[in-house]
């Protein structure tokens, strides 16, 4: 690979935790430091494919992911968010652009400060229902029609207003796939993500995600497969990974 190429890795591991602290240690040791919007010191970055082979089993948070675990532990408010729509309210409200709920159950729905955004720049909008798509109701009507459809997917991209309107989902696509009649595979697609804080509650959130489609299914999750396009650790955290590595060092715990 020529040095001006962004690394391409790929990391297995049987659970989630383990997942997270071997993509860690991958980016940490071949990601190429790159620009980014949110620091002035460039952060480590790689495209990379994470595949678990059973994302239900624990540990799904490494015992390091001190972010994942404070949140998981405590209330569990990403995975709220994303599967209950607890904070969908300040997207009406301007607060926020976007939540995973919203662009997966409610596909399209009116946001009246983007709207006005759009109108001053003369943009398009698009039509849709009132409460927008409900994507997921959708695709679980579709695998109960054929379950071997290989369009078993939702997205989050609105391509009218999320290049133009600030702030837009990291998350794009996940797919499915049914297998045997009887076991569901998951993939997801980032554009960009925090890897070092972000990654563990993503991930979390997302093989709930998957197990509850797949017990609408009658289906168990046996697969989850993770792609990020840009897969970073900001320089602000440079301290904290070197540590977390140091310290499973000294305790003769392996990250390869």
């Amino acid at each position: 690979m020529e040095s001006y190429q962004l690394p391409i890795l790929l990391v297995n591991a049987e659970t989630t935790g383990e997942a997270w602290i071997k993509t860690v240690k991958a980016v940490w040791d071949n990601g190429k430091m790159m620009p980014n919007h949110y620091e002035d010191k460039p952060s480590k970055e790689a495209t990379v494919l994470v595949n678990v082979s059973n994302p239900l089993k624990e540990p799904r948070v490494h015992m390091a992911d001190y972010v994942s675990t404070q949140d998981i532990k405590i209330k569990n408010t990403y995975t709220k968010e994303v599967l209950k729509g607890t904070i969908d309210h300040l997207v009406d409200k301007g607060s926020l652009s976007y939540t995973y709920h919203r662009r997966l159950w409610n596909w399209g729905k009116s946001v009246p400060k983007h709207d006005e955004i759009l109108k001053t720049k003369n943009l398009p909008m698009v039509e849709v229902p009132p409460e927008g798509i409900n994507q997921i109701e959708y695709l679980i009507q579709k695998a109960k029609e054929e379950n071997i459809s290989r369009k078993l997917q939702v997205t989050t991209w609105a391509p009218w207003k999320d290049l133009k309107v600030s702030g837009a989902p990291c998350l794009q696509r996940i797919w499915f796939r049914i297998t045997d009649d009887k076991y569901l595979i998951m993939e997801t697609h980032w554009r960009s993500r925090d890897l070092f804080k972000a990654w563990g509650s993503n991930v979390y959130a997302m093989a709930e995600l998957g197990k509850m489609i797949a017990d609408r299914l009658d289906l168990k999750l046996i697969q989850y497969v993770d792609l990020s396009n840009s897969l970073h650790i900001y320089e602000s955290d440079f301290k904290d990974v070197d540590g977390v590595f140091k310290t499973l060092e000294k305790r003769g715990i392996k990250c390869e």
